[in-house]
């Protein structure tokens, strides 16, 4: 199969989705916090749960940074071969 990225750049465009996927898991536990704290009287956030958003957010921003540590050299349009 013949493709015109190297490994390290797919390796790159995965880091990537997946730092973008835990944003979004840490996007979304905010959410619930937030609408859990507005519709009952319980606290938003408690106990070990608050540390969920350190390591969703924090998780997910590095993983972007690596990835795009990774694509850094990547230039477009060179047909480079395959894998």
């Amino acid at each position: 199969m013949a493709t015109n990225l190297r490994r390290h750049e797919i390796i790159g465009l995965f880091l990537i989705f997946a730092g973008a996927t835990w944003l979004g898991f840490g996007v979304y536990g905010t959410l619930v916090a937030g609408l859990r704290f507005l519709v009952s009287s319980v606290a938003p956030i408690g106990g070990k749960e608050i540390l969920f958003f350190p390591l969703f957010y924090g998780l997910g921003a590095l993983l972007i940074v690596l990835g795009q540590i990774e694509l850094k050299g990547a230039t477009p349009g060179k047909n480079r071969g395959m894998l």
